[in-house]
């Protein structure tokens, strides 16, 4: 299905890419995971959780200053359960900083516009954006954990073994960001792209029945939307050579 997208998605950009730019990104994500029933002393995790792929074309306008993107990301969907250092020691006797499960793909397509705010003919870009993206995730067969260790105190002590739920899921997610680099030979792009997004639709869930320091609490609820910065550096080919 993977393949299937983006040959599909190349195959787009080669078809309408007569006169613009196309390009390949590799690099890290920084994801939320979101409590949505708050844990006693527990705090919501954002960290770099796994990297993405991302191809991208580029339309411009008004003398290559204002541009069209169109990007398509592929990442893996994470969600996780931080603890507070020294309140969860492992059998080792180290501690158990956190606990994670990723169980989905992700693809999003992005369409959005930019802004170069140097001269056109100048070979360094910084580019501010907006976009609005379509996001799918999907199942990807993964079954939770069976070798993870209980979580045995001092402070927390699980009640039932933490627990996942994944979602095939659609949704619409807005972003901003900006893209830099610069134009080498007036024909190969090498930048750098930092994009925040957020999301609104749960597409990983992890559920966590503990007592605290010996009093059972209401099951802590963890999810995953999207919602994250992503990061990569792409090198890329203009087909129209850069005025």
């Amino acid at each position: 299905m993977r393949l299937i997208l983006i040959s599909t998605y190349l195959l787009f950009l080669f078809q309408i890419a007569k006169s613009q730019s196309i390009s390949v990104g590799y690099g890290p994500i920084y994801t939320l995971t979101n409590q949505r029933i708050k844990m006693i002393s527990g705090r919501n995790d954002f960290q770099n959780t796994d990297d993405q792929l991302v191809l991208s074309y580029e339309h411009y306008l008004k003398n290559n200053r204002i541009s069209f993107l169109s990007l398509f990301s592929y990442l893996k969907g994470h969600t996780w359960i931080r603890f507070p250092e020294g309140s969860v020691i492992a059998s080792d006797g180290f501690p158990i900083l956190g606990v994670g499960y990723f169980g989905v793909n992700v693809y999003r397509i992005d369409l959005g516009m930019a802004i170069d705010l140097f001269n056109d003919k100048f070979s360094y870009y910084l580019k501010p954006f907006i976009s609005i993206g379509g996001q799918l995730s999907k199942k990807d067969g993964s079954e939770f954990w069976a070798d993870l260790e209980p979580i045995n105190g001092p402070d927390y002590l699980e009640l039932e073994p933490i627990s996942a739920t994944t979602s095939n899921t659609t949704q619409v997610v807005p972003s901003i960001g900006f893209k830099t680099g610069f134009v080498l030979w007036k024909k190969i792009d090498v930048g750098l792209t930092f994009q925040g997004v957020w999301g609104f639709k749960p597409y990983q869930t992890m559920y966590f029945k503990y007592a605290y320091k010996g009093v059972p609490q209401e099951t802590a609820i963890f999810d995953a939307k999207g919602t994250g910065l992503f990061c990569t550096i792409n090198i890329g080919y203009l087909i129209k050579k850069k005025k």
